[in-house]
């Protein structure tokens, strides 16, 4: 589940006028290593959680779950901007900087625009709530002028997020528009003389409500969500405010009906994105149902110039998804999800006169924001042990040509050697996992192994946003099962949140199901002689924290855990607020008259404390410390060993360098002490093991009894 906390926009200070639009950005200190070095030492090293937290990133650590790309081409096709993104953990800031490849290699990246605050993804509307952030980094997408002299894009700088203007040859940037409140969403009109932007005052003038309610007290209702907020949240829908910035003269209008539908609607996300077309300037057409799962079994159709429609006829096109022409007009091609759990990547050809449909190229890799350009792709790619990286592929041949590494740091650094497994469950369902050996690995040893969740597709960095660094695992002697959760067998056609969480809750089906799938990965390593079974640890964040409890409670596979946020308990409906616990009620949770449900002994860890003895760390954020604290009580007073922290300013998922690099630290720690009896010898984790130095006597104590 998504937490949520208020984000207030700020009026701009100090305003430049859209004339002085080549004032260059200062330069930062964090941001001198932002472009990767040129010369690189011999040999390699041992990989450290530092080299993880400074990474540089493009875009949001999980690509597949947005729709606004990641890069976009200039033009006349012969560059490329991208947004990069490097962390900095001893200042707890990013170095943000619009870059600008060559993709003829001709000339090296440069930096054009630096500076700025990470921009954090929130939803417009979820459940009854606005302005939801996520902790999630939010795509910045670069959008060219029609000429290709210079990019705009999104910037939250000074204390305000504006659209900011970026030009190609000199470098010079300044923000475009001035808008009192945050601007959420732009695009360039088609003649490119315009700023089509979105703002949502809403939000701010709910806010300035609740501000001039609290003198005389709030009234306690459907805005509050306590576990992460003392004060009312602003309430959906709240509609975007759509304005035209003339470029030239910063003269603003409003926008004709064509202009606001542009921004109307919130698409950062696949899932928001509904059914698309693709056009080209001949009126040729192909288009794809609902974007997220693929096309519907005959929807994927292609429009010819005389109006005529042809629809693919092949079974390989259900599940068609970002579509696109070949110069010819006679061949489509398009991406397919597919192979075992549908985790790899395909890539067809449709020709369109003869209805033939044939697959060019297959990958587990992860390929995202692919650009067509003649017979090839612009893509980035994540691959299991290569961070993202922009490619040139031709699917045809499968050729592929790196057109810009931002880590080639990267592969100097010892790393653990990925396995893929696959199995099916109890219910029947494909299964994957990677299996990342230890590094110096050595066949007929055992090894300590810790279990990361709960997807593993892409580069195998740390898990679902980043939280357990499994590269870091390896290079301390761990095997690491980087394991993906398969799909529920009880949703499927459910239309909303509160039937697929009844047929969810029905027998626990799902999570019986993951039960099952995660002790057949665990099961394979073992057997293997890869895993010691009992020296296994377990992680998970959001859907993996409830993956950990149930583990625990139903199963003695796990020596220790951590989890990045807890706890399903008997109160958590009243912790979530009137209008959350609504849609939980909804879906089957008993509330607080039925405390004794025994619907609770088979997921809260409070109700089985006195059966559990794996020793559990809990990474929380400040917006879900409060879930945590009946479970955390429940197990201190059983006896269990449980530690916590909670990372102030956080969400749902970790975003800022300090405390994803803590949160790596300290896990790698927590799992040298319980599993491998190794303490750790840095000064600041001294204090940490003496308190588990208490909890192992006390829980030694326990044992007696």
């Amino acid at each position: 589940m998504i937490r949520a906390a208020i984000v207030l926009a700020a009026a701009t200070a100090g305003a430049l006028p859209v004339a002085a639009a080549h004032g260059q950005t200062a330069s930062r200190p964090e941001c001198r290593t932002i472009l990767p070095p040129k010369h690189l030492p011999a040999g390699r090293r041992a990989l450290t959680p530092e080299d993880l937290a400074r990474l540089r990133d493009i875009g949001p650590v999980e690509p597949e779950y947005f729709a606004e790309p990641f890069f976009t081409v200039s033009p006349d096709g012969r560059l490329a901007a991208l947004q990069l993104r490097e962390g900095d953990p001893q200042r707890n800031v990013y170095c943000l900087a619009m870059i600008i490849v060559d993709l003829s290699l001709k000339q090296s990246p440069r930096v054009i625009d630096e500076g700025g605050e990470p921009l954090l993804m929130t939803f417009d509307d979820f459940r009854g709530f606005t302005d939801f952030p996520t902790g999630f980094m939010r795509v910045v997408t670069p959008r060219w002028s029609a000429d290709g002299k210079w990019i705009a894009f999104l910037k939250h700088s000074g204390g305000t997020t504006q659209v900011w203007r970026a030009f190609v040859d000199d470098g010079g940037s300044a923000p475009l528009t001035h808008s009192e409140i945050d601007v959420v969403d732009f695009r360039i009109s088609p003649d490119g003389r315009n700023i089509v932007y979105a703002t949502r005052p809403g939000v701010e003038a709910q806010l300035q409500q609740y501000e001039k309610e609290g003198l005389n007290g709030w009234h306690y209702d459907g805005r509050f969500v306590p576990w992460l907020s003392k004060h009312p949240l602003p309430r959906a829908p709240v509609s975007r405010q759509v304005a035209v910035l003339d470029i030239a003269t910063g003269a603003e209008r409003a926008p004709t009906p064509q202009e606001a539908s542009l921004v109307a609607v919130d698409q950062q996300i696949i899932a928001n994105s509904g059914e698309k077309a693709t056009i080209d300037a001949q009126g040729l057409e192909i288009a794809a149902t609902n974007l997220g799962g693929g096309a519907k079994a005959g929807a994927f159709h292609a429009r010819r110039a005389d109006g005529s429609t042809a629809t693919c006829p092949a079974t390989m096109c259900d599940g068609a998804y970002a579509p696109w022409w070949m110069s010819d007009r006679r061949h489509a091609r398009f991406f397919r999800w597919e192979g075992w759990a549908n985790a790899s990547t395909a890539i067809y050809d449709w020709d369109v006169r003869r209805g033939q449909v044939r697959r060019l190229y297959f990958t587990d890799d992860v390929l995202s924001s692919c650009t067509p350009q003649a017979g090839s792709l612009l893509c980035l790619v994540d691959s299991s042990v290569e961070p993202r990286r922009l490619v040139r592929l031709d699917p045809a041949n499968g050729a592929r040509e790196t057109l810009f590494d931002p880590n080639p740091e990267f592969a100097h650094l010892t790393l653990g050697r990925p396995q893929r497994l696959h199995w099916r469950n109890a219910f029947g369902i494909d299964t994957i996992a990677d299996l990342v050996l230890p590094v110096g690995y050595q066949p007929g040893k055992k090894y300590p192994m810790v279990v990361v969740q709960y997807d593993t597709r892409g580069f195998l960095r740390g898990g679902t946003d980043d939280e357990y660094p499994i590269q870091a695992f390896a290079n301390r002697g761990y095997a690491v099962l980087s394991f993906r959760r398969p799909a529920s067998p009880a949703t499927q056609g459910s239309k909303d949140y509160e039937e697929a969480g009844r047929k969810d809750l029905e027998r626990f089906t799902d999570r019986r199901s993951v039960q099952s799938s995660l002790e057949g990965g665990v099961r394979i390593a073992v057997d293997g002689g890869i895993a010691d079974p009992k020296r296994i640890g377990i992680t998970g964040l959001s859907d993996g924290t409830s993956t950990v409890e149930w583990a625990l409670i139903h199963s003695s596979l796990f020596a220790a855990a951590a989890m990045s946020s807890c706890c399903w308990d008997r109160t958590f409906t009243a912790m979530a607020g009137p209008s959350f616990a609504k849609h939980f009620l909804a879906e089957g949770y008993p509330g607080l008259l039925d405390l004794n449900d025994p619907f609770w002994k088979d997921v809260a860890l409070e109700v089985s404390a006195r059966k559990i003895s794996a020793p559990m760390l809990v990474n929380a954020s400040e917006d879900e410390f409060l879930t945590a604290i009946e479970t955390y009580a429940a197990l201190r007073e059983a006896g269990v060993p449980i530690d916590m922290f909670e990372y102030p300013g956080e969400h749902h998922a970790r975003w800022q360098p300090a405390h994803r690099l803590a949160t790596y630290r300290r896990s790698l720690d927590w799992f040298d002490y319980w599993l491998r009896g190794v303490r750790s010898g840095a000064s600041d984790r001294q204090p940490e093991l003496k308190e588990w130095d208490r909890l192992r006597a006390q829980a030694a104590h326990r044992k007696d009894l």
